[in-house]
């Protein structure tokens, strides 16, 4: 009887810490703002702004400027409730999108995506030094 209260007990918490393994449309909005480098390369980065605008830099110091947003659909896809895509609309209005697998998730200061198109995985980690 003392194994089944065990047993019960521990597929309760597994079941609670599952139910809270994502992260919602707001957080991930506030989690997103700041610099962020490619973990392999720290001259590429990504800073995202609170207006939706986002820049991109290499190691050549080129820079561009463009608009990001965290939906649930993209180019006819839509996701389940707890799954988002970044979708980043450049210049000439042409968006390209990619699976968001968590922003910063319990201060770990990583942000990971897969693309859409090839499932590459990247991984980029927090710029303290420039939050914006």
């Amino acid at each position: 009887m003392k194994f089944l209260k065990i047993t019960v007990l521990l597929l309760l918490l597994t079941n609670i810490a599952c139910a809270q393994d994502y992260q919602t449309k707001d957080e991930l909005g506030k989690q997103i703002i700041g610099s962020w480098h490619l973990e392999n390369s720290v001259e590429d980065k990504l800073t995202f702004f609170k207006d939706g605008t986002l820049e991109r830099s290499d190691e050549n110091g080129s820079i561009s400027s463009d608009k990001y947003e965290i939906t649930k659909d993209c180019d006819g896809e839509k996701l389940s409730n707890k799954d988002f895509f970044l979708k980043i609309i450049d210049q000439n209005g042409i968006s390209s999108c990619a699976y968001i697998e968590g922003i910063n998730y319990d201060e770990n200061g990583i942000f990971s995506l897969m693309t859409k198109n090839q499932g590459k995985i990247l991984v980029y980690r927090k710029d303290q030094k420039s939050v914006k």
